[in-house]
């Protein structure tokens, strides 16, 4: 298969698979398909799960350095990967901004829009199908520019980081939230034949290209001359998420709903104890990366 074949299909993969299991997710989890960010020494609870993944967006936030100064508060945003329109909505609702959102899932867009304006909010924040490495955004348009987990879909990495440092203003922020695979060390020039073993299982069933370090997206956007190129690893913080989604989709209503959701959503349910796996050995990070964009 050509390259353009191989970008297409998993393209299709990856809508397929959101358009199946988006409607399982909301019903379970609500509007933020994202980990939560957890105080590591905290005994988490059931409820805490949602109100977690509230933090972690305002964790987010507060890392990238955009405070509640209204002076200094994004009024453009772009949410790339937005899902059902989670963020979007509350970072809509939070600065007052115009918030727009690109999925290449016909059915989260659908969502997004339907939720949207059952919140007030259709003239605020807006959703369209869209490729992330072919943003429909001229140059410079937005103040913030928001990619919460979608990164990990990319296949041509360099060609997202572009994309997103095209699309923001002079002076705009980019966040990008991400799964990534541990940094290599000095002398080694891969991982080792076991951790790509298990990387390639979860790539299959959760539709990801190959994955990169956290250190490949900081020297990205380094490469871009961005300014205040940051990052860190919060994969302590979101320990709890991956155990409590287990739970939840193994519960008799959960189970009964994977099997109504399609064969790509009990696909994904049955890796998930590799995540899980992952990082606890360290192969799998949890990635924060932000950056400024020149005046």
């Amino acid at each position: 298969m050509s390259s353009r074949g191989e970008a297409r299909s998993l393209q299709d993969g990856i809508a397929e698979f959101y358009d199946q299991s988006s409607g399982l997710w909301e019903d379970i989890w609500g509007d933020h398909m994202h980990h939560g960010f957890y105080d590591p020494a905290s005994t988490v609870s059931a409820s805490d799960h949602r109100a977690a993944q509230i933090r972690m967006i305002e964790e987010s936030l507060r890392f990238a350095g955009i405070t509640d100064d209204s002076a200094k508060q994004p009024k453009t945003i772009v949410d790339v990967g937005c899902g059902i329109g989670g963020s979007s909505r509350y970072l809509a609702r939070k600065f007052g901004a115009k918030c727009q959102g690109i999925t290449l899932s016909p059915v989260q867009a659908e969502r997004a829009n339907i939720l949207a304006k059952d919140e007030g909010l259709a003239d605020k924040a807006s959703f369209r199908v869209a490729d992330a490495l072919k943003q429909p955004f001229p140059d410079g348009q937005f103040d913030l520019v928001w990619s919460m987990e979608s990164g990990e879909h990319m296949p041509e990495k360099a060609k997202f980081v572009n994309e997103l440092a095209r699309v923001a203003a002079p002076g705009g922020t980019m966040i990008i939230v991400t799964w990534c695979h541990r940094d290599l060390g000095p002398s080694e020039e891969s991982l080792q034949p076991w951790e790509k073993k298990l990387l390639n299982r979860i790539c299959n069933a959760y539709y990801l290209p190959e994955w990169c370090s956290t250190s490949d997206y900081v020297k990205l956007l380094q490469s871009l001359s961005l300014q205040d190129v940051k990052a860190a690893d919060w994969s302590e913080h979101v320990a709890p998420f991956w155990p409590a989604v287990i739970r939840s989709a193994f519960t008799w209503n959960g189970f009964i709903s994977l099997l109504c959701s399609g064969l790509k959503t009990m696909k994904g349910a049955l890796v998930m104890p590799l995540m899980i796996q992952g990082y606890r050995k360290g192969v799998i990070k949890f990635a924060i990366i932000t950056s400024r964009k020149p005046e």
